[in-house]
């Protein structure tokens, strides 16, 4: 009895770590307005609510510092989920941040609380709008769905890392400046002929003071054209957030089988304590449970909307 409650609070103590890090860097949860104290107790009850259903694993670290490492396996695994996750909010952020430049609004940047930084007009307001337009998809409740699929795919008590895992890092990164191009190209566009025309004025009237035209001339047209595009960026941010989803996914399950499909042989680095643990009285988990199923069908119990 006291090793199953050992076991059960090693257990519920390496998942605690797992959610409390996906919190740190997910949508929303990631802002400086929501204090750590709030993030650690959303993180403690989400423990909480999930223990019940947890796949044991099949071995559990006795010595401390081989659990250790399982803690520093859930930190990373928890910060590469979160990470993920935002990456649809980073690309709404580097689109407004590109018209401010553009437009000339970079020097009004003032102080933002959610980053705890300086950011720009433009940029907050495009990242409100993609915040708001996250919420009303349930893109919150798509995250928890993700988080309560790592369960099942990620042991919590191995870790893996493999050069497939770095390489789609690398590949969802690079869409960010994609997306952000795509936010941003009506402005910029629009920008860019209205810079040449100014540059031409000049040519034509040197006595007219160009420079200090275009300031307010930029400014209009920026707004004007981000205005009228923000249909468009809308539904660009819906669009990323069903495909963010399956980023997700995919991070995961790469992080659970870090094979790489090219070279089957690969296995990654895998921390796999050698010490077992001693088996549940409760028998064999039934396959309709759609968390302590071993055999793993995203399409199944996720149910994402397309």
């Amino acid at each position: 009895m006291g090793d199953q409650w050992y076991t059960g609070l090693g257990v519920g103590l390496l998942a605690f770590v797992r959610i409390a890090f996906i919190f740190q860097q997910a949508p929303i949860l990631a802002s400086k307005h929501i204090k750590p104290q709030m993030k650690v107790g959303l993180a403690g009850a989400m423990a909480v609510v999930a223990f019940p259903n947890l796949p044991m694993p099949e071995y559990f670290p006795e010595e401390p510092r081989a659990y250790i490492l399982c803690i520093l396996g859930q930190i990373v695994v928890g910060l590469a989920i979160g990470f993920v996750s935002y990456l649809c909010m980073a690309a709404a952020q580097f689109g407004g941040e590109m018209m401010d430049i553009q437009m000339g609004l970079s020097v009004a940047a003032s102080m933002d609380p959610s980053s705890g930084g300086t950011s720009k007009l433009l940029m907050r307001l495009n990242f409100y709008v993609a915040m708001l337009l996250y919420l009303g998809v349930d893109g919150h409740h798509q995250l928890l769905r993700a988080l309560f699929y790592s369960f099942r795919v990620i042991p919590l008590t191995e870790f893996r890392v493999s050069g497939n895992l770095v390489l789609r890092f690398i590949e969802h990164t690079e869409e960010i400046f994609l997306i952000g191009l795509q936010v941003a190209a009506p402005p910029l566009a629009a920008l860019f002929i209205t810079q040449v025309a100014m540059g031409l004025l000049a040519r034509v009237a040197p006595q007219m003071n160009v420079f200090m035209l275009s300031f307010p001339m930029n400014i209009a047209i920026g707004l004007m054209l981000f205005s009228i595009g923000l249909p468009m960026i809308m539904q660009l941010h819906l669009k990323q957030f069903e495909i963010n989803q399956d980023r997700t996914i995919d991070v995961i399950q790469i992080i659970g089988n870090p094979k790489d499909p090219t070279n089957p042989t690969e296995e990654g680095f895998r921390l796999e304590p050698a010490s077992p643990i001693p088996k549940s009285p409760k028998g064999p988990s039934s396959p309709s449970d759609p968390i302590s199923n071993p055999t793993p069908n995203p399409k199944q119990t996720l149910d994402l909307p397309k």
